[in-house]
């Protein structure tokens, strides 16, 4: 568990992480940005690392397209 030290509500979900992940991998592109600058006023960092990990492998499909 992350020691919450700003406003969130701290770790994430784990379930909900992986719905998120999930629903990244369909996301186009000018939605990404938002949809982690409000996860990450919600949830610790920490906990988002794998849905960070989806957005930047999505961001990375998108381009080679």
């Amino acid at each position: 568990m992350t020691i919450r030290d700003d406003n969130t509500l701290g770790d994430a979900p784990l379930e909900t992480v992986a719905l998120w992940v999930s629903a990244v991998r369909t996301m186009d592109g000018d939605v990404l940005a938002p949809v982690m600058v409000r996860l990450r006023r919600t949830w610790s960092r920490e906990s988002l690392k794998p849905v960070e990990a989806a957005v930047e492998a999505r961001r990375a499909e998108l381009e080679s397209h």
